[in-house]
């Protein structure tokens, strides 16, 4: 991060993992983009990755300092399950004076203005307007971008039905469980951790968030199976998992059902794998 000690770096860094636990990138991802050449200021953005043509899209500017910032930001996102982030630079930010209302009684109005103080006009846009030609369909889609986060920010977290269930029942055995992983964490065991001749053997495990097709999100423990001469790195007769990366799981049972900021996660144990 730009003009801060490693310190600083990370402690927001720590602030912003905690912070977003039980969120995901599945409609985006809010972010803090640091202060560059043209202004001092940490600014926060939206990122929209089913956008075309403009896919970041600025929200409001932060302040100067990066843990003030970083303050702001959570409280602004707060409402929010999308996950808040850090960006050093982005791409192209022109909108083009795409955002620039031509009729109506918000004629000459930009968009960002509008939501704020009408935002279902925005959503009216988003939802109704016929787009003919590529620069009204630019139009069309940042209305779709600004109604969808205005939202997202304005609605309670309570009144959002969260998308992942509790599966199976406690000490139920599952089958055949076909699973995408969205998080790991890596961590050393200490209850295995041994020092040898003077020589410390870490087990590292991997704590694993994975979803199925229907996106019930499930908790499991993959434990390590050699020792590693380095804490926090995996042994090198272990797989290291990726987020992204499909697993089958043969059998696995039901530990418990709990949930994080209002996230529902299956704990699994006895996980077996195909």
């Amino acid at each position: 991060m730009s003009n801060i000690s490693d310190y600083i770096e990370q402690f927001v860094l720590d602030k912003l993992n905690m912070f977003n636990e039980g969120r995901n990138e599945d409609k985006g991802v809010y972010y803090i983009l640091l202060p560059n050449e043209k202004t001092a200021y940490y600014t926060l953005w939206f990122y929209n990755p089913a956008a075309e043509y403009h896919p970041n899209i600025f929200l409001s500017t932060l302040d100067v300092n990066a843990i003030n910032s970083v303050g702001k930001a959570m409280k602004a996102v707060a409402n929010s399950f999308v996950k808040l982030t850090v960006k050093i630079r982005i791409e192209s930010i022109s909108h083009n004076a795409d955002d620039m209302i031509s009729f109506g009684k918000y004629r000459g109005y930009h968009l960002f203005e509008v939501a704020l103080i009408d935002p279902k006009y925005v959503t009216w846009i988003a939802n109704k307007y016929e787009a003919h030609v590529q620069s009204e369909r630019r139009f069309k889609e940042l209305a779709a971008t600004y109604s969808w986060f205005y939202q997202d920010l304005n609605t309670s977290r309570i009144h959002k039905m969260p998308v992942s269930r509790f599966v199976g029942t406690i000490d139920e055995k599952l089958t055949d469980l076909h699973l995408t992983i969205r998080r790991i964490k890596i961590e050393d065991n200490p209850y295995k951790t041994r020092v040898i001749r003077g020589t410390t053997h870490f087990y590292v495990d991997q704590k694993i968030i994975a979803a199925d097709d229907s996106e019930n999100l499930f908790f499991f423990t993959i434990r390590a199976t050699d020792r590693s001469l380095e804490s926090g790195k995996l042994s090198n007769s272990d797989h290291a998992y990726q987020v992204g990366e499909k697993l089958y799981i043969r059998s696995a049972k039901v530990i418990k059902h709990y949930a994080s900021r209002n996230i529902r996660y299956t704990k699994l144990g006895y996980v077996k794998f195909k």
